[in-house]
């Protein structure tokens, strides 16, 4: 349907849709950003369980290397095991290394894991952030250079296409959101495989 709006009109929907993407980009950079400065924290965690270290250790290597599909330690490639240590690499959606190290006696081990993360969906969401930054502004500069002055009032009434902004605004919160849910199921799943050491 073609919009037939006054100029006055025209212009005050275009300024509220713009300032409405403009906060909804700087709420997406907020959140990207935040997901960033977390993702170079390590994971950490640590357990005791009534397993023996090298019996612990071992079931948690077999538990990386034979990660199927669909499982948060997929990809993954044991880099080196010993008695009471394993570390890995995954180069899975969700890129992440790994290192656990078990202490105790035959009885019972303590384990403690480090978990580093990062991978390509961070990456795309920053890009989409910088994307929509140039996306926002472009596409108001285009309309109230171009639409908005336009003495023809359907041509006018286009000015209601900046909600087409949405489009690249929305991304950055689904990617980041993503890199979040990963990061924490393959701590997660560490911490699962560990406490079920002792029943495998």
């Amino acid at each position: 349907m073609v919009r037939t709006v006054d100029h006055e009109t025209a212009a005050y929907w275009l300024d509220v849709i713009a300032a409405g993407a403009a906060v909804l980009w700087l709420a997406g950079a907020w959140f990207v950003m935040s997901t960033v400065r977390r993702s170079r924290q390590p994971l950490h965690g640590e357990a005791e369980v009534a397993c023996d270290p090298a019996t612990l250790i071992t079931r948690l290597t077999k538990s990386i290397a034979d990660a199927r599909a669909g499982s948060p330690l997929q990809n993954s490639a044991v880099e080196g095991a010993c008695a009471n240590e394993v570390r890995w690499r995954s180069t899975g959606v969700m890129r992440h290394s790994g290192t656990a190290r078990a202490t105790g006696d035959r009885k019972t081990a303590s384990v403690a894991w480090q978990i580093e993360t990062g991978g390509g969906l961070l990456l795309g969401a920053r890009l989409v952030v910088v994307l929509g930054a140039f996306v926002v502004g472009g596409l108001y500069w285009l309309l109230s250079e171009y639409v908005l002055p336009n003495e023809n009032l359907g041509i006018r009434g286009q000015v209601f296409q900046m909600v087409q902004a949405i489009h690249v605004l929305w991304p950055p919160f689904l990617l980041a959101g993503l890199a979040r849910k990963l990061r924490r199921m393959v701590a997660d799943e560490v911490r699962r495989v560990v406490q079920n050491a002792p029943f495998s």
